[in-house]
C-alpha cells in the first residue's frame, strides 16, 4: 500500500490533487494499492470522480502537526510502506514523525528546508537554483527536472503527434486560472478582452475550476458575449487545448500541459510558489509573462490581453514557440515517478 497525503480547497489549487491522482494511476497500472489521506471533504469529489480510495482525517489542512497521531494510526492500519506528501504546510517534525512509520516522499517546489525524507521530487526547471545534491547527499533519492513532470496520460499520448495548426473559422483561446481562481483573474481578463479591438473575432474557451467562487459572474459574461464559452468539469483537457491557437494561464503544472500540447501561451503569477516559473518560461520567450496579478492587477490584465493579441496575430511567433515548448517535456514524468516510488 502506498499512501498519498494531499488536500484541495478554495485556498489550495486543485493542481496538487490532480498531479497526485496522475501519479496514483500510474502506480495502480503497475499493480500497487494506493490510498489517499485528506484533511477534509473538499477534495473528496475529485478523488471520487477519479475512482480513488480515500480516508478523510477530519483535521485542519493548514495545521498538519496536529494530525500526526491520527494520520499515523491510519497509515499503520492501512499497512502503508510509503507515503507521498504534497502540501506546503509540512514541517520537518511532521515529516520526521511519519518517517518512523513508513518511507516518506515529498514533492518540494520551494526548497524552504532540508526535510527528513527518503525521496524529494521537484520537476520544475528552476530546481537548479537550489543546492539539492549538496543538502541531501546520498541518503535521499532526488527526482529533479522536467523529465518528471507528472502530466496526465492524455498528454503523454498526445506528445507523439506533431500538432499542426488547422485553419478554423475562428481562432480559439484557452483561459485557465486554477481550480479556485482565488484572485478572480478570469472575469477581469474577459471583461477587458471582449472590448479590445485587436481581439475581435476570437472565441474564448474558459475552464471553470471545481472551486471557482464567482461562477455566476462568468455565466453572466458568457450570456452577454457569445464569444465566451464556459467549460465545467473538463475531463479531456488535452483535446480542448488541441483546438486552441493560444492560451492564457496561471503558472503551475498546466503550463507543462500546454508545453506538451505545444500551445503558445501568455501566463501570470498568483502565488509565491510560482515566482520561479516566470524565469524559466519567460526565458528565450518560451511563453509570454504578464506579471503578478495579486499586486498589479490592471497592468497584468493589460499585458495578458496584449499577449493574446501578439499570439493570435503573429503566426511566425506561434511556430517558434511551439518548437521551444515541445523541448520542455515529453509527458512521461508520472510513469517515471511511479517506477521510482515502487523501487524505493
Amino acid at each position: 500500500m502506498i499512501g498519498i497525503r494531499v488536500d484541495a480547497n478554495e485556498v489550495i489549487a486543485t493542481g496538487h490533487v490532480m498531479r497526485s491522482i496522475t501519479i496514483a494511476r500510474q502506480l495502480i497500472k503497475r499493480g500497487e494499492e494506493v490510498r489517499f489521506f485528506i484533511a477534509d471533504e473538499f477534495a473528496a469529489s475529485l478523488l471520487d470522480l477519479a475512482g480513488m480510495d480515500k480516508i478523510c482525517l477530519h483535521t485542519k489542512w493548514d495545521r498538519l502537526e496536529e494530525e500526526i497521531e491520527v494520520l499515523s494510526g491510519e497509515l499503520e492500519r492501512a499497512g502503508c510502506t510509503k507515503l507521498l506528501v504534497d502540501s506546503y504546510q509540512v514541517t520537518e517534525h511532521y515529516l520526521g514523525e511519519l518517517r518512523k512509520i513508513c518511507k516518506v516522499i515529498y514533492i518540494d517546489d520551494m526548497f524552504e528546508a532540508v526535510y527528513p525524507v527518503d525521496m524529494i521530487i521537484n520537476y520544475n526547471a528552476y530546481h537548479e537554483r537550489f543546492p539539492y545534491k549538496e543538502a541531501y547527499g546520498m541518503d535521499t533519492k532526488l527526482l529533479l527536472g522536467t523529465a518528471y513532470v507528472p502530466l496526465r496520460e492524455e498528454f503523454f499520448l498526445s506528445t507523439d503527434k506533431e500538432r499542426e495548426e488547422t485553419e478554423m473559422e475562428k481562432q480559439h483561446v484557452l483561459i485557465s486560472s486554477g481550480g479556485g481562481d482565488v484572485y478572480n483573474a478570469i472575469s477581469g481578463i474577459l471583461a477587458e478582452a471582449v472590448n479590445r479591438k485587436g481581439l475581435t473575432g476570437l472565441v474564448f474557451d474558459v475552464v471553470v475550476g471545481s472551486f471557482h467562487k464567482n461562477v455566476d459572474e462568468l455565466e453572466a459574461l458568457a450570456e452577454e458575449y457569445h464569444q465566451i464559452v464556459l467549460h465545467k468539469n473538463v475531463n479531456h483537457m488535452a483535446e480542448l487545448m488541441s483546438r486552441c491557437s493560444a492560451a492564457v494561464s496561471a503558472a503551475g503544472t498546466v503550463l507543462f500541459e500546454l508545453c506538451a500540447m505545444q500551445v503558445p501561451t501568455v501566463f501570470f503569477v498568483c502565488a509565491d510558489n510560482q515566482k520561479y516559473d516566470s524565469e524559466f518560461f519567460e526565458k528565450e520567450e518560451r511563453m509570454l509573462f504578464a506579471g503578478d496579478i495579486r499586486f498589479q492587477r490592471m497592468q497584468c490584465i493589460e499585458r495578458i490581453c496584449a499577449g493574446i493579441e501578439r499570439l493570435t496575430h503573429e503566426k511566425v511567433l506561434r511556430e517558434e514557440m511551439k518548437i521551444k515548448l515541445h523541448r520542455v517535456t515529453d509527458g512521461n514524468g508520472a510513469s517515471l515517478i511511479a517506477e521510482e516510488l515502487i523501487s524505493l
